[in-house]
C-alpha cells in the first residue's frame, strides 16, 4: 500500500515551495514537476513524483539546512481545510494541462537565493511570476 498518493506528495510541495504566491504561480511549480517527472533525468527526477520532489537540493523544502527542515514538517502538517492548502490541490489538478512556466523544469526565489545558480547561466529565462523566475535548461530545448 502506498502511504502518501503523487497528489498528496505535490500538494505538500507547492505549498512548502509557493504557499504565498498566486494560484498561477502555484501551478507554475506544479508543472515544473509534472515535467522533471515526465523528463526523468537522473539529475531532476527518478521518474515518480517522490522521487522527484525529494531529489536532494531540488526543492528548497526537502534540502539539508535546518531552516528548510522546518518547512518540511509544516508541509507534513498541512489541512486541506486551509485555503492555501486547497489553492495548492487546485494548481496541482490544473497543472496537468497548463503551460503557464513555458516548459521550464527550473527556477528559483531571487528574493530569498541573492546569487543565481550555477545553471542560470545555462538557461533561458522563459518565465516569471510572484517570487519565481522560471528557466529552461538550454540542453532540454525542443523537449
Amino acid at each position: 500500500m502506498k502511504l502518501f498518493s503523487d497528489e498528496q506528495l505535490a500538494v505538500a510541495a507547492i505549498w512548502a515551495e509557493a504557499e504565498g504566491e498566486s494560484l498561477r504561480g502555484k501551478m507554475m511549480v506544479g508543472e515544473v514537476i509534472r515535467k522533471r517527472t515526465r523528463l526523468k533525468l537522473p539529475y531532476l527526477s527518478d521518474g515518480t513524483i517522490a522521487g522527484t520532489i525529494a531529489l536532494r537540493y531540488q526543492f528548497s523544502a526537502l534540502n539539508d539546512d535546518p531552516a528548510d527542515n522546518l518547512r518540511l514538517i509544516a508541509s507534513l502538517k498541512i489541512d486541506d481545510q486551509d485555503q492555501a492548502v486547497a489553492d495548492c490541490i487546485i494548481a496541482w489538478r490544473n497543472s496537468a494541462t497548463t503551460n503557464y512556466s513555458k516548459g521550464a523544469v527550473l527556477y528559483y526565489n531571487p528574493k530569498i537565493i541573492k546569487t543565481p545558480p550555477s545553471w542560470v547561466a545555462k538557461s533561458d529565462h522563459v518565465a516569471s511570476e510572484g517570487s519565481h523566475e522560471f528557466y529552461l535548461p538550454w540542453e532540454l530545448k525542443g523537449k
